[in-house]
């Protein structure tokens, strides 16, 4: 089994606190004023995941948009961009959308159609995303091309919001529906209220079999069913003796 999902969380955070959590096998929303140890948290529980992964690359973090390492300080483009074409294009480590996408040239042809209607999936949950700004994305061979009003424009014309949510999807699709670890730092920063609405149910569509653990500010994460999948960060934390 290439990742154990998290039972239950015990961390001691800063020397102060101790937070117990008993977590759930699908959905985690951790909840929490500034300060309350939130990021602290998220960053705690990806080593643990990493622990419990017999693959690395079924754990997946991405940090706040304000917490992203640049990957190359020469580059002009800002470290969300860079990240971005980084899971889009990478050809020699992967995983990526093109090493994914090349891969299908060796697959089997029951294999190929399997991948291909994947990654068409991926593309039309984008799309309708997308549509009410006027822009959609093609992937074809080793080509992904952004299409705004008939034209193409580079990845780094979306917006930050555009960028942050296909980097989501992008990362969380390339596990292939594997169980895995995804663990988002405030998800909502640059997203438009109805995409942070939607945000957990395309997440769980697109791998199901994933454990989430997200760290948010915005009621709207969790508006659409999900309130039974709160952790209150002041529920779970008491001072440290």
């Amino acid at each position: 089994m290439a990742y154990s999902k998290i039972k239950e969380i015990e961390k001691c955070l800063w020397g102060k606190y101790n937070v117990h959590i008993k977590a759930n096998d699908d959905v985690n929303i951790i909840v929490g004023i500034n300060g309350s140890g939130k990021t602290t948290l998220l960053n705690e529980i990806n080593k643990m995941a990493l622990e419990n992964a017999d693959d690395k690359n079924r754990v997946v973090y991405v940090p706040s948009i304000d917490n992203i390492a640049m990957r190359d300080k020469r580059k002009v483009v800002n470290a969300l961009t860079q990240d971005l074409e980084f899971y889009m294009f990478d050809m020699k480590t992967g995983p990526s959308m093109m090493y994914h996408r090349m891969s299908m040239i060796d697959a089997s042809v029951e294999r190929q159609t399997e991948m291909k209607a994947g990654i068409d999936n991926f593309c039309a949950i984008v799309n309708g995303l997308f549509d009410t700004t006027g822009k959609h994305i093609e992937i074809e061979g080793n080509k992904f091309n952004v299409v705004s009003d008939g034209e193409l424009i580079p990845i780094n014309a979306l917006s930050s919001g555009e960028k942050q949510i296909l980097l989501i999807l992008l990362r969380v699709f390339l596990l292939n529906g594997e169980e895995s670890c995804v663990l988002l730092d405030e998800p909502e920063n640059s997203l438009d209220i109805s995409w942070q609405f939607e945000l957990v149910n395309i997440l769980v569509k697109l791998n199901p079999n994933a454990q989430y653990f997200i760290t948010t500010h915005s009621p709207s994460i969790f508006g659409d069913g999900w309130g039974d999948k709160i952790i209150y960060m002041e529920d779970v934390t008491t001072p440290a003796k």
